[in-house]
């Protein structure tokens, strides 16, 4: 394709986008091991303390908008795509818990109590911003009435982002002790479960039309459902050791040297993460939205 489209300009470089965001992710972690002498730090996450914190709460903040941009197919994908964008940001305006000496009981880990105004105005900032959003869709969704682009699927994704909207903000105003304790890890793990089944819908439907890298359906399914089930996987092992150790940031030292599990567990979901944006922007480098049958009804534009 010699002359594309500018939407299909924009569709390249929101899927590219997130690819470069977990790349800087990886980058910055990958520096900031280096600047340390090799050490290993506890989580991803935990990387939020370090000198790296721009660069870990900028990258997710820029995956949720370009989640929720870009479009999936009509129904559960593009829903699920919205609202693991809206979720992926409260991992960045929420700190993983660590041990420090403002915590209470001394000895458990927390949201250490010089951040914990920080988190209160950010994702206040982020929920207000959420209720202007979501009035808007749903003043269009009155005004407009019944009509094709408002049927079900866009409706019941509406709906679905408005209820994680309450839950978040009924725990935040409610509950602010148990928010600053699972916001984070909470909304991690729903993130990659969420993206793993986006990944599994994939395997299912797709079919490529003149992709960037020249591979049949089965290739590209082949790698979605690995992808898919590793993704799951990890984020179901990740929060099973929350549920065993009692801590986000396990730490195992069992063994000579210090393992750390959580550490290693972002990685991969990290690395997956990747790997499936870089697939999917190959297998749709000529179109927008991905077709919504096995035999892909969009046709390459241009």
């Amino acid at each position: 394709m010699d002359n594309p489209s500018a939407e299909l300009e924009t569709y390249r470089t929101l899927r590219l986008g997130m690819v470069a965001g977990g790349l800087l992710l990886g980058t910055g972690v990958v520096s900031y091991i280096i600047s340390i002498g090799g050490r290993i730090p506890q989580s991803v996450s935990a990387t939020f303390y370090t000198p790296i914190q721009t660069i870990f709460t900028g990258t997710l903040i820029l995956v949720g908008l370009a989640l929720v941009a870009v479009k999936g197919r009509p129904g559960w994908e593009n829903t699920l795509l919205d609202v693991a964008g809206v979720l992926i940001p409260m991992v960045a305006f929420v700190p993983t818990p660590v041990q420090d000496a403002t915590c209470v009981p001394a000895g458990k880990d927390c949201v250490p109590l010089p951040l914990v105004e920080g988190v209160g105005l950010n994702v206040g900032a982020y929920l207000a911003l959420g209720l202007v959003a979501l009035g808007y869709l749903w003043l269009r969704r009155l005004l407009e009435g019944q009509n094709e682009e408002w049927d079900g699927p866009t409706t019941r994704g509406v709906a679905a982002i408005t209820a994680i909207w309450v839950l978040i903000a009924a725990i935040f105003f409610v509950a602010r002790p148990q928010f600053l304790q699972f916001a984070h890890y909470a909304s991690a793990i729903s993130f990659f479960v969420i993206l793993g089944v986006v990944v599994f819908i994939n395997a299912s439907y797709t079919a490529p039309i003149d992709p960037a890298i020249d591979k049949p359906a089965s290739w590209y399914r082949g790698w979605y459902r690995v992808i898919g089930w590793l993704m799951v996987g990890f984020a179901a092992f990740g929060a099973l050791v929350f549920a065993v150790t009692g801590t986000q940031n396990f730490v195992y030292t069992g063994t000579p040297s210090p393992f750390p599990v959580i550490f290693w567990v972002e990685v991969v979901l990290l690395t997956l993460f990747i790997l499936y944006w870089i697939l999917q922007t190959s297998e749709l480098w000529n179109q927008t939205v991905p077709g919504s049958t096995s035999t892909a009804e969009a046709a390459p534009q241009g």
